[in-house]
């Protein structure tokens, strides 16, 4: 095992919000707010180990060779927009992040939901359920266009839950050992609690039940053929899966790591992106971040590998 993946498993918990926007709202718009506004204020939050922002092209309903009884095609008006992926060590760091900022604050920062959101669903994937089995992308923390091909693939159960989740975890394992296949992170979604997400003041727009996903895969491939054949490494599959959704990152976002913010997560990506592309790590020193930000910026690395 890496030090990367070591790092990541360290989080137990995983609660990954799927959504999308209203629709009089333009995209690139609530695509640059939800990365650039929103993100930063959850970032600075107590409690995150690992956060990861994705923003979304149209499923790729071409990406996986076809299986019979799989469905690989999402209709235009139900695929996501973009999925926050926010990760605790254990139960503690999340009740921390429940009781963060103080009421006022957090109330400000649950605003953007009703500003910006049509339908979103949070689901909350533990322990085994929620891990990291393969990383070879030899970057931590991923920053803006992917450097490779980066889908994230969403999976609709046909088996009950139990046999269906022992076929995920084979599949998942399968492509551990696919040529051309970089990154591999496996979460069991576990039904939406709406009854906990209203408690924690969230407002309630999750998706019908026929919409909502039982599984997630991130995966990374080196080249868009060595994702062809992935489905068909597990026999039963179609036995256990009703649908494959594979959705193309155009921006991933790293916000959290190791249970710090990062450089992107402090300052947002737009003055992250000009800092590294000018090389202005002067910029990034702890005593400036520290000064600007306060205790939250201690220990923040300063990425100069991105």
């Amino acid at each position: 095992m890496n030090a990367l993946i070591e790092t990541e498993n360290k989080a137990r918990i995983a609660r990954v919000t799927a959504g999308w926007k209203k629709p009089e709202l333009p995209l690139e718009v609530v695509r640059r707010y939800w990365r650039d506004v929103h993100s930063p204020s959850i970032a600075r939050r107590a409690g995150i180990w690992d956060y990861r922002h994705f923003q979304y092209d149209p499923v790729r309903g071409d990406l996986f060779a076809p299986v019979d009884g799989i469905g690989l095609d999402c209709p235009p008006g139900e695929q996501l927009m973009w999925t926050s992926d926010v990760r605790y060590a254990d139960e503690a760091a999340l009740d921390a992040f429940g009781a963060s900022p103080n009421a006022d604050a957090k109330a400000l920062i649950l605003g953007d939901i009703d500003l910006i959101v049509d339908q979103s669903t949070t689901y909350k994937a533990v322990d085994e359920n929620a891990k990291t089995l393969l990383d070879d992308t030899e970057d931590a923390t991923p920053q803006g266009t992917p450097a490779r091909p980066t889908y994230q693939v969403f999976f609709r159960q046909r088996s009950e839950e139990a046999p269906f989740r022992a076929a995920m975890a084979r599949l998942a394992q399968a492509w551990t050992k696919a040529p051309g296949v970089l990154r591999v992170r496996l979460s069991l979604l576990d039904a939406p609690d709406m009854e906990a997400e209203r408690a924690a003041g969230y407002p309630i727009k999750t998706h019908p039940v026929e919409r909502q996903y039982q599984a997630w895969i991130d995966l990374v491939v080196t080249d868009d053929a060595a994702a062809a054949p992935l489905l068909g490494l597990l026999p039963d599959a179609a036995d256990h899966i009703r649908e494959a959704h594979a959705y193309p990152v155009t921006t991933l976002c790293t916000f959290n790591y190791g249970g710090k913010p990062t450089l992107a997560g402090l300052r947002g990506y737009p003055a992250y992106d000009a800092l590294t592309t000018l090389g202005g790590y002067h910029q990034a020193k702890p005593a400036l971040l520290e000064w600007m930000y306060g205790d939250v910026a201690r220990g923040v690395a300063l990425e100069p590998h991105a």
